[in-house]
């Protein structure tokens, strides 16, 4: 079988998976690891929980790392084009190949333990066996681990790691973490361990200080960042920005690659994340910021047309606050979501913003999708006019450039299924 087909064989098992197995418990996936041979153990692990900005700060991260001269592995989710996306070494997907081997290896391992009368490990659980698998073929000096869902139950709460990572904490996933702020961030703060340091950041709200208190029980060394940490951002032609003035640094300057300004909170949370781990050279951090890039954030997809992820309703606040900073005076929005969010309110927030002139709605290829017809009546209660509606998403891009070449801005944003799939269709 060639590698092409190969492939496409080992995506499709992993995407069946959740039809015959289900959310397994933590010593399954300690199990998992140790037929495995515990990949990974010896190696300093950063793991990073929270609800938006976990990939960005992951990034960020993984570029402050490789600046030092130190090979890191990277393990993010949700891919956008390819799986191979969830696993980095040194900010490079694994080659077709390397997927390969780990995935025969680890579905071996899998069927095994199912023969056995273990759980056969999920979607998630498998990707992190496959994941930990590169990292150990690949000798990294650092593992980056993003939590999936929550953190106390998440497949990677299994490790060890020498610092945890809290970024912003909202809304989402409530049917299964909790419908308030404070359960969210206690199912965020599980992944906090004894002694080890965390990194949050700190909103002065019901999450912080459910995270402190988790973090003063277990005698965890606290680095909070904030807000009001920074100052004078401001876009930069491509870059944003921004001066950091907290009882570590002094007004000290860096930039990131992005048009999005919620990078440079998600930034500083790196940059704290890397002195903690004495990656300290200032000069190597600045380095590792600007020459690192996030798919699918702020990304300017080509002139007048920028793609973001947000797909909450913490993170269209946010995709807001940004759009709202840009000099633009005709703008129209392609979306989508899918269902299980809540989409109500991501749409209410759009439409009172008034930033948008109109909408171009899509579905979505997911089975997850929401139907253009729920997305026409929510946004129908807020605006009547400048509603498009396509069938799919070549006609919605199709629009879209017709918009931009009459002269708006058009911004994609919504669900990371959607920049998945936009990408996609560009590849």
């Amino acid at each position: 079988m060639e590698i092409g087909q190969a492939m496409k064989a080992a995506v499709d098992y992993i995407y069946g998976i959740p039809k015959f197995s289900k959310k397994c418990s933590l010593d399954n996936t300690r199990e998992l690891l140790n037929r495995l041979d515990n990949p990974g153990t010896n190696t300093q692990i950063i793991h990073v929980a929270g609800t938006n900005g976990k990939g960005s700060v992951c990034t960020f991260l993984e570029g402050i790392i490789r600046a030092n001269g130190h090979k890191v592995g990277t393990f993010v989710s949700p891919h956008l084009v390819t799986m191979n996306e969830r696993i980095r070494i040194n900010g490079v997907p694994v080659d077709d190949e390397s997927f390969l081997e780990d995935y025969n290896r680890v579905r071996r391992v899998s069927e095994e333990m199912a023969a056995n009368g273990f759980c056969h490990p999920s979607f998630f659980e498998f990707l992190f066996g496959m994941a930990m698998l590169a990292f150990e073929k690949n000798k990294v000096d650092y593992i980056i681990l993003e939590t999936g869902l929550g953190g106390r139950l998440d497949a990677t709460n299994v490790v060890n790691p020498k610092l945890c990572v809290i970024t912003s904490v909202g809304l989402d996933h409530t049917d299964i973490l909790g419908d308030t702020i404070e359960a969210i961030a206690s199912e965020k703060a599980g992944i906090i361990k004894e002694n080890v340091p965390l990194v949050f950041w700190n909103k002065n709200d019901g999450a912080a200080k459910v995270i402190t208190d988790k973090a003063k029980a277990l005698n965890a060394p606290i680095y909070a960042c904030a807000k009001e940490d920074l100052s004078h951002i401001v876009k930069n032609d491509k870059n944003i920005d921004f001066s950091i003035n907290n009882g570590y640094y002094d007004n000290v300057n860096f930039s990131v690659k992005s048009k999005g300004f919620y990078q440079a909170e998600n930034a500083s949370l790196a940059i704290m994340a890397a002195k903690v781990l004495g990656l300290n050279n200032l000069e190597n951090i600045r380095k590792g910021l600007l020459t690192t890039s996030w798919s699918g954030r702020m990304q300017e997809l080509e002139r007048n047309m920028i793609l973001d992820g947000a797909h909450n309703e913490d993170g269209i606040a946010r995709f807001i606050e940004t759009v709202s900073q840009d000099e633009v005076s005709k703008r129209y929005m392609l979306f989508s979501a899918v269902k299980d969010k809540h989409y109500e309110a991501m749409i209410q927030k759009l439409c009172e913003s008034k930033l948008f002139e109109g909408f171009i709605l899509v579905p979505l290829q997911d089975e997850r999708g929401l139907s253009v017809d729920l997305m026409e009546k929510e946004f129908a209660k807020y605006q009547q006019e400048n509603i498009i509606s396509m069938e799919n998403m070549s006609q919605a891009i199709f629009e879209a450039c017709m918009l931009r070449d009459e002269g708006y801005t058009i911004y994609i944003a919504g669900s990371l299924y959607l920049a998945g799939e936009v990408l996609a269709l560009r590849a």
